[in-house]
């Protein structure tokens, strides 16, 4: 009688510890990752309070920023800025945050609010994730100039001139009134209850308005508009290359149109006239006379009112 000899080695027991050996490695490897990259924090604040009446202007020039902008009933501008750097050496993260400076200063009737990065003869750049973050209550009548790279800005009650430039930033303005001119490149911009007279230039922007109205302006080159129209808009004019444009009102025959199109998708609602319409050049309109005429100019692009 031949007796069984089991095999020196189960392939799946080998296997299996293979396996486990090999999860209990990178789970190792998985916390000492996470152990190396807790972040160490370095701040510093300025507070500061500024009586507004005598203040015509506030200019802000930021990079890497969170701004936010919020009007309220007190004649004075209540301001914070906070300045943080961070990285998972917390010297490095102090040197660094020792170099990002700013300045908070009046002349005149303007004041001036600037964040920066400051290097001495031979310093090297900073390495870590610097960050600035205002914090601003104003006045509703403060005019403002303001520009941010890489951040965000959010801009709420203001009732004056506004001057806004801002490059890979998602903006958000709400109950603005007044006048002004908005320029952004490569971000998104969302708005909600906006009257009054405004620009906006566009370049490779998400763009996003509901509750507009007054006499917008709008010149925009490879990204998205959307428009909701309040009854309150009172002419609006849009250019755009390479763009989707989508009008969204309510009751679309409220408006008065004038429509160009050169190479573009048009969907329009039934009730347009047709000055001409070919596969490159479509040109359309409707008019009951109205008061308020809407204006859209599109090359490249597609265009859907309804």
């Amino acid at each position: 009688m031949k007796t069984m000899k089991l095999p020196d080695k189960n392939p799946f027991y080998n296997h299996l510890n293979i396996r486990t050996l090999l999860f209990f490695v990178l789970l190792n490897g998985f916390y000492s990752i996470q152990a190396q990259d807790v972040l160490q924090v370095a701040t510093k604040t300025l507070e500061k309070t500024i009586g507004a009446p005598a203040i015509r202007t506030l200019h802000i020039n930021a990079e890497k920023a969170d701004i936010e902008l919020v009007a309220w009933d007190k004649s004075e501008i209540s301001i914070v800025l906070k300045l943080s750097s961070r990285h998972s050496d917390r010297t490095i993260a102090t040197t660094d945050l020792a170099k990002f400076q700013y300045i908070a200063d009046r002349s005149g009737k303007d004041y001036f609010l600037r964040n920066y990065i400051l290097l001495k003869e031979g310093e090297a750049k900073p390495t870590s994730n610097l960050k600035a973050h205002y914090v601003i209550y104003l006045p509703a009548s403060c005019a403002i100039d303001l520009k941010n790279t890489f951040g965000t800005i959010s801009m709420k009650g203001l009732t004056n001139n506004l001057q806004l430039k801002a490059d890979f930033c998602t903006t958000s303005i709400s109950d603005l009134q007044g006048k002004g001119f908005l320029q952004t490149t490569f971000g998104e911009l969302k708005g909600n209850d906006v009257s009054g007279s405004f620009s906006f230039s566009s370049d490779h922007t998400n763009l996003r308005l509901e509750r507009i109205g007054g006499a917008i302006k709008m010149d925009a080159v490879y990204g998205n508009v959307e428009i909701y129209p309040s009854p309150g808009l009172t002419s609006l004019a849009i250019q755009s290359k390479k763009t989707v444009v989508t009008l969204l009102a309510k009751n679309w025959q409220q408006f008065d149109y004038t429509i160009n199109g050169a190479y573009t998708v048009m969907k329009l609602p039934n009730g347009f006239k047709w000055k001409r319409n070919t596969a490159d050049f479509k040109d359309a309109f409707f008019s009951k006379n109205q008061l308020t005429n809407v204006q859209i100019n599109t090359e490249f692009g597609n265009l859907t009112i309804k």
